[in-house]
């Protein structure tokens, strides 16, 4: 009995360790195209270009661990176009609590500044300053990210 318990712990031990040795790259990714943003005035330096693209999120949310390869995508997709920008909330936490995230991730598309502040661009090609009516929660897929970054990319022009 014992040795029957020994070696499914060892099975197990095994596949834990070949698991974290294996398949992707534990959700890194290289995501140097991705701009990082630390306060304000480098999201609003982005936004002088054009549209941008955020996700606030941690590096230890899975959620936003599995979002950064389709950010990665969408930032090399839309180079010279729009910016994809991350704001790590455990880093710079005071610039995320001025979004009022409650949940991660949070990403949103901001099509551009106002002197009444930014203007938030919808799927559906409709624009808002309340960014609470158009951000995305959780795992988002490529697509929804892309039609309110196509959309904002239309509005620019």
């Amino acid at each position: 009995m014992n040795k029957i318990i020994l070696s499914a712990i060892a099975i197990i031990a095994l596949l834990f360790i070949t698991a974290g040795l294996t398949g992707s790259n534990n959700g890194l990714t290289d995501d140097s195209a991705i701009l990082t943003v630390t306060n304000i005035q480098e999201l609003d330096d982005a936004i002088e270009k054009g549209p941008v693209l955020v996700e606030i999120g941690t590096d230890r949310c899975p959620a936003c661990i599995a979002l950064k390869p389709i950010l990665v995508d969408i930032a090399n997709e839309y180079e010279g176009k729009a910016t994809v920008a991350y704001i790590n909330a455990d880093r710079t936490g005071a610039l995320a609590a001025s979004f009022r995230i409650y949940s991660i991730p949070d990403s949103f598309v901001i099509a551009q500044r106002t002197d009444q502040g930014y203007v938030y661009m919808g799927t559906d090609g409709q624009t808002t300053t309340e960014r609470n009516k158009v951000r995305f929660l959780g795992l988002t897929g490529k697509r929804t990210l892309t039609n309110a970054l196509d959309a904002a990319i239309e509005y620019r022009k």
